[in-house]
């Protein structure tokens, strides 16, 4: 497998500091990802992880994980999984669908992802790493190449629901999509069970993934503790140095903390995670009026509901919550939006005028 080297594409136009959205299963999905691009204008959003194996075995439901709006652009696709020739599949998928580009999950301490030999269980198994970053690579050569879908062995079932999210993208944009070469990145920890950072990146640079994002924490200790940005700063050093784009990641509280740790760390930018749910103006460095919020909360269900529909609507509940802090009668607001199932719940509560006296 030796697929020509991945082209740093969008990343190459992006001004420094590098600040993103970091991919959060259940949080990212295409909703909130719109909101946070036309609020917060992040230099970057990445798609939650989505399994290239059950992509493989033509699990549909999996193309909801790459709805994107415009605005994000760019947008990068997260993949995961464990088998190089599946990424193959998951890849060329992703730049079929426009993506501008590709990032290989390696962090995700999740037992049910670890224990699949996916996630941050990479970190033990460098060869194997090394594999699907080549596969990713392979699969983006072979569709910028003109290979069909058929030809990649796509599953059947797939197929035309590709083809269909294609037509969609195209007649959005007012112009085909071109079949054009998108960079593939990794997003990983600083160990497994022990911080092995400089190690574990030296073995990811022969294969030259155009960018790396470090959590600054190792698998065993999942989310908790506190992120170790010095391990960072040892990794980012050498990371930089094979002219290989670095990123930070792990507790960052507002812009001003991001852009402090990242000038002590030495790294080329950062992504903010947990403290982006329900507040994409954390990327502007500003606090939010209540009715920039509760007007937010109610954009944000609706066009939840129109990419998804009903199905799932639940997944908005922990979006709601964050939006819905710290107003008098916000308890009250809030014990109602932890029970809702439908757009309807949320305009009822939330298209309340008396929520802003």
């Amino acid at each position: 497998m030796q697929p020509s080297l991945s082209p740093r594409g969008f990343w190459e136009g992006l001004e420094k500091p590098i600040i993103g959205l970091a991919p959060m299963d259940g949080v990212t999905d295409a909703a909130c990802r719109a909101i946070t691009a036309r609020i917060g204008r992040p230099a970057i959003t990445f798609t939650e992880f989505t399994a290239v194996e059950g992509l493989r075995a033509g699990a549909d439901r999996l193309l909801d994980d790459f709805a994107y709006h415009p605005l994000e652009r760019p947008v990068v696709a997260q993949l995961f999984g464990s088998d190089p020739d599946a990424f193959i599949q998951g890849a060329a998928i992703a730049a079929a669908l426009g993506f501008d580009g590709v990032d290989i999950n390696m962090g995700c301490p999740a037992k049910n992802v670890t224990e699949r030999g996916a996630g941050a269980a990479l970190i033990r198994d460098p060869e194997r790493a090394r594999q699907i970053v080549l596969a990713a690579r392979e699969g983006i050569d072979r569709w910028v190449s003109g290979e069909s879908l058929e030809l990649l062995n796509i599953h059947e079932r797939l197929i035309p629901l590709i083809q269909e999210r294609i037509a969609h993208i195209e007649e959005v944009a007012g112009k085909p999509l071109e079949r054009r070469q998108i960079p593939v990145s990794v997003k990983t920890r600083i160990g497994y069970d022990s911080v092995i950072a400089e190690d574990w990146v030296r073995e990811l640079i022969p294969v030259q993934p155009v960018a790396i994002t470090l959590h600054g924490r190792t698998l065993k200790q999942l989310y908790t503790g506190s992120a170790d940005w010095e391990a960072i700063k040892r990794a980012a050093a050498i990371i930089k140095e094979a002219g290989i784009i670095v990123l930070g990641n792990g507790d960052v509280q507002s812009l001003e903390d991001g852009l402090a740790k990242m000038e002590a760390a030495g790294t080329d930018g950062f992504l903010i995670g947990r403290k982006a749910i329900g507040n994409p103006w954390v990327f502007l460095g500003r606090n939010s009026t209540l009715k920039e919020r509760l007007d937010t909360a109610l954009e944000h269900a609706r066009y939840l509901h129109e990419v998804f529909g009903e199905r799932g609507f639940v997944r908005i509940r922990k979006h709601l919550l964050e939006y819905t802090r710290d107003f008098p009668g916000a308890k009250l607001v809030r014990m109602e939006l932890s029970g809702i199932k439908t757009l309807a719940d949320v305009e009822r509560v939330l298209a309340n005028p008396e929520l802003l006296h």
